[in-house]
């Protein structure tokens, strides 16, 4: 077997200096592209392929970034970290991503800046630990964080107003003449954060339309299609009565769609349905499903960017982003009756 490639048998091949082979790997915006193009021809004629630790001792960076979410088997995460892997993709970065399952002790590894090994920063959405926790573990790490848990003002997040999303979803099936609500989706295990604030949402919406009294919320284990089902016969069996369900998420929203189908109730004659994140399964449900769209790809650009700030400035000042949503209206909720 041949010896490796060196970068300087890069610079020799380009005849250029290893600082310029450098600046064309780490992607330099003031690089010539003349030069670039003379070094990325060098690179290809004799197979160089960067080793990290070798991108670590010229510029102090891997290109390494890690990415620690709940849960891989929610749609929603498994889109975001999609969207996260090309947002870095696009920067020049490569993502690490890793599950915390809801556990505390998970996520207090995520957040340990010494459990992160190679990579140069983290995105994290946390459900259970504390601000404190996440502020006291980081270190000088650089760090983003998401959703809804953390309201940490000293360090870069994009969050999400899951009260204002709630209230619009709520308010449509108002909108559409319901009358008798009710939640799915008060959530015993993982994140009792979002659920507040999605309850808060929900009840707000009621006060304003006069139904104070009106709107139980059903509890659930966690917010899976099962549940959902589960849910929705367990308040069919205790006799409420309602013809609009205002589901926490999607998935408890298909769910509560397949057994109200099951117990003989049409949507959205019967019961109108909507749900939260627009994942993929909804728009091919029947009936489709309504939703609140939530823009995952505008929140892992806007991670990426912000960790990329930090890693450039690191006295950058923190910002504070909230997610762009709306409304998507589809079969679920709407009819001719």
């Amino acid at each position: 077997m041949g010896r490796q490639v060196t970068l300087e048998d890069v610079a020799a091949e380009a005849q250029v200096s290893k600082s310029s082979v450098s600046n064309v790997i780490r992607n330099h915006p003031h690089v010539r592209e003349s030069m670039r193009q003379r070094v990325n021809a060098a690179i290809d004629k004799l197979g160089y392929r960067p080793q990290a630790i070798g991108q670590n001792l010229v510029s102090g960076r891997t290109g390494l970034v890690s990415l620690a979410i709940p849960n891989f088997a929610q749609p929603y995460f498994a889109e975001l970290a999609r969207a996260a892997v090309a947002a870095a993709g696009d920067a020049g970065m490569r993502l690490i991503v890793q599950q915390t399952d809801n556990l505390l002790e998970r996520e207090r590894e995520a957040a340990d800046s010494w459990n992160l090994g190679s990579a140069d920063g983290l995105i994290f959405s946390p459900s259970v630990i504390e601000d404190e926790e996440i502020e006291s573990r980081r270190g000088r790490t650089p760090l983003v964080l998401l959703g809804e848990r953390s309201k940490l003002s000293s360090v870069d997040r994009v969050g999400i107003d899951s009260v204002a999303i709630s209230h619009a979803a709520t308010k449509h099936l108002l909108d559409q003449g319901r009358s008798r609500l009710v939640m799915i989706g008060d959530k015993t295990f993982g994140d009792p954060f979002v659920v507040s604030e999605r309850e808060a949402g929900f009840h707000r919406a009621l006060e304003e339309a006069g139904l104070s009294e009106a709107g139980p919320v059903a509890a659930v284990r966690d917010w899976t299609r099962e549940d959902g089902a589960r849910s929705v016969e367990e308040v069919l069996d205790a006799g409420v009565e309602f013809d609009g369900i205002f589901c926490a998420n999607d998935l408890l929203a298909l769910g509560a769609m397949s057994a109200l189908r099951r117990r003989g109730l049409t949507v959205p004659e019967d019961v109108a349905v909507i749900g939260i994140d627009d994942i993929e399964d909804g728009r091919f449900a029947s009936p489709t499903l309504s939703t609140m769209f939530i823009d995952k790809e505008w929140m892992a650009r806007e991670a990426v960017r912000l960790l990329a700030k930090q890693l450039d400035d690191p006295q950058s000042i923190p910002e504070q982003l909230t997610v762009p949503f709306h409304l998507v209206t589809r079969e679920s909720t709407t009819s001719s009756r």
